[in-house]
Protein backbone atom coordinates (compact mmCIF):
# COMPACT_ATOMS: atom_id res chain seq x y z
CA UNK A 1 0.00 0.00 0.00
CA UNK A 2 1.31 3.42 -0.95
CA UNK A 3 2.04 5.44 2.15
CA UNK A 4 -0.30 8.39 2.44
CA UNK A 5 1.02 11.88 3.11
CA UNK A 6 -1.03 14.51 4.88
CA UNK A 7 0.03 18.11 4.34
CA UNK A 8 -1.24 20.64 6.83
CA UNK A 9 -0.72 22.80 9.89
CA UNK A 10 -1.58 21.46 13.38
CA UNK A 11 -3.62 24.58 14.23
CA UNK A 12 -6.13 23.88 11.46
CA UNK A 13 -9.28 22.15 12.69
CA UNK A 14 -9.81 20.63 9.24
CA UNK A 15 -6.28 19.26 9.09
CA UNK A 16 -6.82 17.78 12.53
CA UNK A 17 -10.07 16.12 11.42
CA UNK A 18 -8.28 14.29 8.61
CA UNK A 19 -5.33 13.41 10.82
CA UNK A 20 -7.62 12.00 13.51
CA UNK A 21 -9.52 9.97 10.90
CA UNK A 22 -6.28 8.47 9.59
CA UNK A 23 -5.29 7.54 13.12
CA UNK A 24 -8.70 6.05 13.92
CA UNK A 25 -8.51 3.96 10.75
CA UNK A 26 -4.99 2.87 11.76
CA UNK A 27 -3.61 3.79 8.35
CA UNK A 28 0.12 4.42 7.91
CA UNK A 29 0.77 7.98 6.83
CA UNK A 30 3.33 10.76 6.98
CA UNK A 31 2.34 14.12 8.40
CA UNK A 32 4.12 17.01 6.71
CA UNK A 33 3.75 20.37 8.48
CA UNK A 34 2.64 22.73 5.70
CA UNK A 35 0.92 26.12 5.63
CA UNK A 36 -1.67 27.12 3.07
CA UNK A 37 -0.14 29.01 0.18
CA UNK A 38 -0.97 30.69 -3.10
CA UNK A 39 2.38 29.73 -4.60
CA UNK A 40 2.02 28.14 -8.01
CA UNK A 41 3.82 24.98 -6.90
CA UNK A 42 1.46 24.45 -3.95
CA UNK A 43 -1.60 25.16 -6.05
CA UNK A 44 -0.58 22.25 -8.25
CA UNK A 45 -1.47 20.13 -5.21
CA UNK A 46 -4.29 22.29 -3.85
CA UNK A 47 -6.08 24.36 -6.50
CA UNK A 48 -7.36 26.87 -3.91
CA UNK A 49 -4.08 26.88 -2.00
CA UNK A 50 -5.83 25.42 1.07
CA UNK A 51 -5.01 22.74 3.60
CA UNK A 52 -5.43 19.87 4.30
CA UNK A 53 -3.97 18.12 1.29
CA UNK A 54 -3.84 14.33 1.13
CA UNK A 55 -1.23 12.87 -1.21
CA UNK A 56 -2.73 9.51 -2.10
CA UNK A 57 -0.01 8.18 -4.40
CA UNK A 58 -2.33 8.53 -7.38
CA UNK A 59 -2.86 12.25 -6.94
CA UNK A 60 -3.64 14.84 -4.32
CA UNK A 61 -7.00 15.54 -2.70
CA UNK A 62 -8.31 18.59 -0.87
CA UNK A 63 -11.57 19.42 0.93
CA UNK A 64 -12.00 17.55 4.19
CA UNK A 65 -15.30 15.80 3.48
CA UNK A 66 -14.00 14.53 0.13
CA UNK A 67 -10.86 13.20 1.83
CA UNK A 68 -12.89 11.43 4.51
CA UNK A 69 -15.08 9.76 1.90
CA UNK A 70 -12.03 8.69 -0.09
CA UNK A 71 -10.43 7.08 2.95
CA UNK A 72 -13.53 5.00 3.69
CA UNK A 73 -14.02 4.07 0.03
CA UNK A 74 -10.42 2.93 -0.48
CA UNK A 75 -9.76 1.54 2.99
CA UNK A 76 -13.12 0.02 4.08
CA UNK A 77 -11.68 -2.37 6.67
CA UNK A 78 -12.33 0.04 9.56
CA UNK A 79 -15.22 2.21 8.34
CA UNK A 80 -15.95 5.59 9.87
CA UNK A 81 -19.32 5.99 8.12
CA UNK A 82 -22.52 4.28 9.27
CA UNK A 83 -23.39 1.19 7.27
CA UNK A 84 -27.12 1.87 6.86
CA UNK A 85 -28.08 4.38 4.16
CA UNK A 86 -30.37 6.45 6.38
CA UNK A 87 -27.85 6.64 9.22
CA UNK A 88 -25.15 7.59 6.74
CA UNK A 89 -27.34 10.38 5.37
CA UNK A 90 -28.12 11.62 8.87
CA UNK A 91 -24.41 11.68 9.65
CA UNK A 92 -23.74 13.73 6.51
CA UNK A 93 -26.64 16.03 7.40
CA UNK A 94 -25.05 16.70 10.79
CA UNK A 95 -21.65 17.30 9.24
CA UNK A 96 -23.17 19.80 6.81
CA UNK A 97 -24.91 21.69 9.59
CA UNK A 98 -21.74 21.88 11.65
CA UNK A 99 -19.63 22.96 8.68
CA UNK A 100 -21.98 25.56 7.22
CA UNK A 101 -23.88 26.91 10.19
CA UNK A 102 -21.36 26.58 13.03
CA UNK A 103 -17.76 26.51 11.82
CA UNK A 104 -18.20 28.77 8.81
CA UNK A 105 -20.09 31.25 10.97
CA UNK A 106 -17.51 31.24 13.76
CA UNK A 107 -14.76 31.58 11.15
CA UNK A 108 -16.12 35.03 10.28
CA UNK A 109 -14.95 36.10 13.75
CA UNK A 110 -11.48 34.54 13.65
CA UNK A 111 -9.83 37.85 12.72
CA UNK A 112 -10.85 39.55 15.95
CA UNK A 113 -10.25 36.51 18.13
CA UNK A 114 -7.21 34.67 16.83
CA UNK A 115 -5.53 36.99 14.32
CA UNK A 116 -4.98 40.33 16.05
CA UNK A 117 -7.71 42.11 14.10
CA UNK A 118 -11.18 43.38 14.95
CA UNK A 119 -14.70 42.24 14.18
CA UNK A 120 -17.55 44.54 13.25
CA UNK A 121 -20.47 44.56 15.69
CA UNK A 122 -22.80 43.89 12.77
CA UNK A 123 -20.83 40.74 11.91
CA UNK A 124 -20.94 39.56 15.51
CA UNK A 125 -24.70 40.14 15.57
CA UNK A 126 -25.40 38.28 12.31
CA UNK A 127 -23.18 35.36 13.29
CA UNK A 128 -24.97 35.11 16.62
CA UNK A 129 -28.35 34.74 14.90
CA UNK A 130 -27.14 31.84 12.77
CA UNK A 131 -25.39 30.16 15.70
CA UNK A 132 -28.63 30.32 17.68
CA UNK A 133 -30.39 28.40 14.90
CA UNK A 134 -27.56 25.89 14.55
CA UNK A 135 -27.44 25.27 18.29
CA UNK A 136 -31.16 24.50 18.36
CA UNK A 137 -30.79 22.13 15.40
CA UNK A 138 -27.85 20.26 16.91
CA UNK A 139 -29.62 19.98 20.26
CA UNK A 140 -32.33 18.12 18.36
CA UNK A 141 -29.97 15.94 16.33
CA UNK A 142 -27.10 14.97 18.62
CA UNK A 143 -27.76 12.07 21.00
CA UNK A 144 -24.43 10.30 21.62
CA UNK A 145 -24.56 6.83 23.15
CA UNK A 146 -21.60 6.97 23.64
CA UNK A 147 -20.83 8.18 20.10
CA UNK A 148 -23.25 9.51 17.54
CA UNK A 149 -23.71 6.40 15.38
CA UNK A 150 -22.25 3.49 17.29
CA UNK A 151 -19.78 2.36 19.89
CA UNK A 152 -16.75 3.93 18.22
CA UNK A 153 -16.15 7.36 16.70
CA UNK A 154 -17.06 7.99 13.08
CA UNK A 155 -16.69 10.87 10.66
CA UNK A 156 -19.44 12.87 12.35
CA UNK A 157 -17.86 12.49 15.81
CA UNK A 158 -14.46 13.60 14.58
CA UNK A 159 -15.90 16.42 12.50
CA UNK A 160 -18.03 17.63 15.41
CA UNK A 161 -15.27 17.37 18.00
CA UNK A 162 -12.72 19.55 16.22
CA UNK A 163 -15.19 22.07 14.80
CA UNK A 164 -17.24 22.52 17.95
CA UNK A 165 -14.03 23.00 19.91
CA UNK A 166 -12.85 25.93 17.80
CA UNK A 167 -16.36 27.41 17.60
CA UNK A 168 -16.74 27.14 21.37
CA UNK A 169 -13.50 29.08 21.85
CA UNK A 170 -14.92 31.82 19.64
CA UNK A 171 -18.35 31.96 21.27
CA UNK A 172 -16.91 32.03 24.78
CA UNK A 173 -14.60 34.88 23.80
CA UNK A 174 -17.00 36.99 21.76
CA UNK A 175 -20.35 36.30 23.43
CA UNK A 176 -19.37 34.87 26.83
CA UNK A 177 -21.41 31.78 25.96
CA UNK A 178 -20.55 28.15 25.28
CA UNK A 179 -22.09 26.68 22.18
CA UNK A 180 -21.22 23.21 23.49
CA UNK A 181 -23.05 23.81 26.76
CA UNK A 182 -26.05 25.20 24.88
CA UNK A 183 -26.30 22.12 22.66
CA UNK A 184 -26.28 20.06 25.85
CA UNK A 185 -25.89 16.36 26.54
CA UNK A 186 -22.33 16.21 25.25
CA UNK A 187 -20.29 15.82 28.46
CA UNK A 188 -19.87 12.04 28.27
CA UNK A 189 -19.23 12.21 24.54
CA UNK A 190 -16.56 14.87 25.01
CA UNK A 191 -14.87 12.78 27.70
CA UNK A 192 -14.94 9.71 25.45
CA UNK A 193 -13.52 11.65 22.51
CA UNK A 194 -10.78 13.24 24.61
CA UNK A 195 -9.75 9.81 25.87
CA UNK A 196 -9.07 8.50 22.36
CA UNK A 197 -5.35 8.04 21.59
CA UNK A 198 -5.90 9.84 18.28
CA UNK A 199 -7.33 12.86 20.10
CA UNK A 200 -4.50 12.99 22.62
CA UNK A 201 -1.89 12.99 19.85
CA UNK A 202 -3.63 15.56 17.67
CA UNK A 203 -4.61 17.95 20.46
CA UNK A 204 -1.16 17.88 22.05
CA UNK A 205 0.38 19.15 18.84
CA UNK A 206 -2.48 21.59 18.36
CA UNK A 207 -1.96 23.17 21.78
CA UNK A 208 1.76 23.80 21.33
CA UNK A 209 1.33 25.15 17.79
CA UNK A 210 -1.69 27.25 18.78
CA UNK A 211 0.23 29.16 21.45
CA UNK A 212 2.87 30.07 18.88
CA UNK A 213 0.24 31.00 16.30
CA UNK A 214 -1.57 33.35 18.69
CA UNK A 215 1.66 35.06 19.71
CA UNK A 216 2.76 35.49 16.09
CA UNK A 217 -0.58 37.11 15.22
CA UNK A 218 -0.83 39.36 18.26
CA UNK A 219 -4.16 37.73 19.12
CA UNK A 220 -6.37 39.02 21.92
CA UNK A 221 -7.39 35.43 22.69
CA UNK A 222 -5.40 33.35 25.15
CA UNK A 223 -5.98 29.60 25.55
CA UNK A 224 -6.14 29.95 29.34
CA UNK A 225 -8.44 32.99 29.23
CA UNK A 226 -11.33 32.34 26.90
CA UNK A 227 -13.44 35.39 27.71
CA UNK A 228 -12.96 38.68 25.90
CA UNK A 229 -10.91 41.06 28.06
CA UNK A 230 -12.77 44.25 29.17
CA UNK A 231 -10.48 46.47 27.09
CA UNK A 232 -11.19 44.54 23.88
CA UNK A 233 -12.89 46.65 21.21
Amino acid sequence: MTKLRLLGYPVSNYVNIVRAALLEKELPFEFVATRSSQDAAFRELSPLGKIPVLDTGEGSLTETVAILDYLDDVFPEMPLRPEAAFARARARQTINIIQLYVEAQARQLFAGVFMGGTNLPTTEASVRVMLDRATAALSQLLSPAPFFFGDRPGHVDIFAFYNLDIADRVTRFVYDRSIIDEIGGLDDWLAAMRARPSTRLVTTEFQSSFVTYLADHGAAYRPDESRRPPSYA
